[in-house]
């Protein structure tokens, strides 16, 4: 297949920009600048007749500048690579239609891009994968539903998240030398129906936080954030969102203690920056762009 893209530069300097994401417009899908001030969105990229295949499939290396998502066109996945820096498409490589790739997380002490990929029937390999040719290696295997997966820089360490009707459980990866570390029944608090999803490792505060579905007395189902200790097995929602409010998170992003966020509200779109250490949304606006992956740079 003849791969046809069309790069465009944004006139906005690029060392001025921090959060970069994707998005779609009609066909087309989009890559660039996002306004941590007002969730404004600013193409740099372009790639006409793609689609994003998997929203919130993506990964970032801070110390390369390097980011990773995939993009589908006539019913083929493909795996592509930015330097952000550059304003840069590094890689495009086709991924073999038997093969649907979740999980894409950085390690970037390493440099290696971890993975989880689907055998079906509720297994799944969990490994690392080539972002210059789309091979990968096996380190091993989970099974259950897939709910997410975290990354921590710190220690080195993939975390898988699978449920079965029984139990929620984070498995643990060494990102060094694949080595499975063990696993972890997560312990769910009352009104917690399902989750956590779409972990976040946050380096200055050393924790791993994701998105839990909170249930309340009225019947009413949110998303809340809550902090997910993969040693213990605790799962602290954190108060940010209540089940009234109907939130359901599209993507996210940290840097230092804030988190930023494409969220909905009852299905009206804003952007909002939650300060961690606080629990506290401290600023949201009307959101027009549905950016469905986000990465906070620093590096350049």
């Amino acid at each position: 297949m003849k791969l046809l893209f069309l790069v465009i530069l944004s006139l906005i300097s690029l060392a001025s920009a921090n959060l970069y994401g994707v998005w779609q417009t009609g066909n087309t899908a989009n890559f660039g600048q996002v306004s941590t001030n007002a969730g404004q969105a600013t193409y740099s990229l372009l790639f006409p007749n793609f689609t994003n295949s998997l929203p919130g499939n993506s990964a970032m290396n801070n110390l390369t500048s390097i980011f990773t998502f995939q993009l589908s066109s006539a019913g083929i996945n493909y795996m592509v690579t930015i330097n952000v820096a550059k304003n840069k498409v590094v890689y495009f490589v086709p991924l073999p239609t038997t093969e649907l790739v979740y999980g894409l997380r950085y390690d970037s002490d390493v440099n290696s891009l971890k993975c989880v990929i689907s055998e079906g029937n509720n297994t799944w390999l969990v490994g690392e994968i080539d972002p210059a040719s789309g091979s990968y290696d096996v380190y091993g295997s989970v099974e259950g539903a897939f709910l997410g997966v975290g990354l921590s820089t710190w220690n080195h360490t993939y975390y898988v998240v699978t449920a079965t009707v029984e139990e929620v459980t984070v498995t643990s990866f060494d990102t060094r030398s694949g080595q499975n570390l063990g696993s972890t029944n997560l312990i769910l608090p009352t009104g917690v129906t399902s989750g956590p999803y779409d972990l976040l490792y946050v380096p200055s505060l050393d924790v791993l936080v994701g998105t839990v579905i909170i249930t309340d007395s009225n019947g009413n189902s949110g998303q809340d954030y809550a902090l997910i200790d993969p040693e213990t097995g605790a799962v602290k929602p954190l108060g940010v969102f209540t089940p009234s409010q109907q939130v359901n998170v599209v993507s996210h992003a940290a840097h230092e203690t804030t988190i930023y966020a494409a969220v909905n509200f009852n299905a009206v779109l804003k952007f909002v920056s939650i300060d961690l250490q606080t629990a506290n949304v401290v600023s949201q606006t009307a959101e027009s762009t549905f950016v469905v992956s986000m990465g906070y740079f620093t590096n350049f």
